[in-house]
């Protein structure tokens, strides 16, 4: 049976979820969204709107959610219990790749941080010199169903662990693992839960493909350490931090990186003059990951490193904004957990680190043995007197103001009287929920007001 002989109902009508059904609008197609006003837009497109009850379920082959409805709550959206009795197959977007019969080469991409940046990295250093149509979506805010896609097109596909959680038979290529700390454990209830959905990103895969697994955080560690009893595909580890017989690590001194391949027994050492990114730990990781898709991939070395002048860093993860007399202001508004904001403050000298939002489960628990680089703090928002006192306790003067924009003026002011250069990093080390819609808004207002009150040299 074929795509076009299936039923296809998909409940959650947001970008990826509305993207797939104009995409798949023939006759078996059905629709559904909660919020009304979307409904109105999608009959609007003349999408087949239904409710999603017992007799336009019954029907079903396979319900598709939008990737942030959870189909293991204790109560959850009445569709999910109805497909559940059918015994109907609950899946999320990029299913439908393989439902779709793609032949196309694909490279997963998952971790709790630097998902994002991965991909960007990978997809332009395969453009490099046109070696290959590499096109990056999924997570990254592209559903594959936007692409115009060749058949010989690689998708870099960055999968959370929600679109993971409902994967049945997508077979990668690559598949990558980046690194796992606790988060979404309000979504995935338990960390287990949460590592179980990660690691199905190697499920599928045979014996031709490979899986590329950093090292150096103590889950992903074991996770390799059981690998070849679990899986099929060809592990490769790699490191930033430690030296590896069996696998690919990067050594950093203060004007090169060096990547020691220990299986090809390649050494490749760049000019961090030829790369147009800030040298933080995460972008070590991103680099070093995209290097070994390279040579999987069997890319010219000198192709490799020539494509890094052309990578640069997405918005809102470390992006540099600019100078003010002695003061450098970076946005690392994308940062919304502890492991992810550590690489911000372990990467410069001097900060004023200004944090704050809606705390996660754990809230800063971690970062007190990291506050080495950490002059003074800056806390807002609902979680502000919270971290406040947590740094504080740390050692570390910090200020506290309900109001972001009262937050960015005080650091100002007090770093422009500093004798030193500083580095103010806005790394919120929580979600962006109490204040603002996303990161995204956060991370513009933080722009929009340095911005605006200071004159930035760039």
């Amino acid at each position: 049976m074929t795509i076009i002989d299936k039923s296809i109902f998909i409940l959650g009508l947001g970008i990826s979820g509305m993207s797939l059904a104009r995409k798949l609008n023939f006759r078996k197609i059905n629709c559904w969204d909660d919020n009304s006003k979307i409904r109105d837009l999608a009959k609007r497109e003349k999408l087949d709107i239904k409710e999603p009850n017992l007799d336009n379920l019954k029907i079903t082959d396979f319900l598709v959610l939008s990737s942030g409805i959870n189909h293991e709550l204790a109560n959850p959206h009445n569709a999910i219990v109805i497909a559940k009795s059918l015994g109907i197959p609950i899946i999320s977007d990029i299913e439908l790749i393989h439902l779709l019969e793609l032949k196309n080469y694909l490279i997963g991409i998952t971790g709790t941080n630097g998902k994002s940046s991965t991909t960007k990295f990978i997809t332009d250093s395969l453009r490099h010199k046109n070696f290959l149509d590499s096109q990056a979506c999924g997570n990254i805010g592209i559903p594959f169903t936007e692409l115009e896609i060749k058949d010989d097109s690689v998708l870099v596909i960055e999968c959370s662990s929600f679109q993971l959680s409902k994967i049945i038979n997508l077979r990668f290529h690559i598949s990558i693992l980046l690194n796992i700390s606790s988060d979404h454990i309000d979504w995935h209830k338990t960390f287990k839960n949460y590592i179980n959905s990660k690691e199905k990103i190697f499920k599928n895969q045979t014996s031709s493909d490979h899986a590329i697994i950093c090292i150096d955080d103590k889950i992903c560690n074991n996770i390799a350490g059981q690998f070849k009893k679990k899986y099929k595909s060809n592990l490769i580890k790699i490191s930033v931090k430690k030296k590896i017989t069996d696998g690919i690590f990067l050594k950093e001194s203060k004007s090169y990186i060096t990547i020691i391949n220990s299986i090809s027994k390649d050494i490749i050492k760049i000019d961090k003059k030829s790369i147009n990114l800030p040298i933080t730990k995460a972008n070590l990781q991103n680099l070093l990951t995209t290097y070994t898709v390279s040579f999987i991939l069997k890319q010219n070395t000198e192709f490799f490193i020539a494509s890094l002048k052309n990578i640069k860093a997405l918005k809102h993860r470390m992006e540099y904004i600019g100078k003010y007399k002695n003061i450098s202001f970076f946005n690392d508004s994308k940062s919304t957990n502890v492991n992810s904001s550590i690489s911000a403050i372990e990467s410069y000298k001097n900060i004023f680190w200004i944090l704050g939002g809606r705390k996660k489960i754990g809230g800063l628990s971690g970062v007190e043995k990291k506050l080495t680089n950490v002059l003074k703090s800056f806390t807002f928002g609902e979680s502000g007197q919270e971290f406040k006192k947590f740094m504080e306790k740390c050692g570390i003067h910090s200020t506290y103001n309900k109001n972001l924009e009262k937050t960015i003026h005080e650091a100002t002011k007090e770093a422009s009287q500093e004798k030193e250069q500083i580095n103010i990093i806005f790394s919120p080390c929580a979600s962006s929920f109490d204040q603002f819609k996303n990161f995204e808004e956060r991370g513009n207002f933080f722009k929009k007001i340095v911005r605006k009150r200071v004159k930035i040299e760039k």
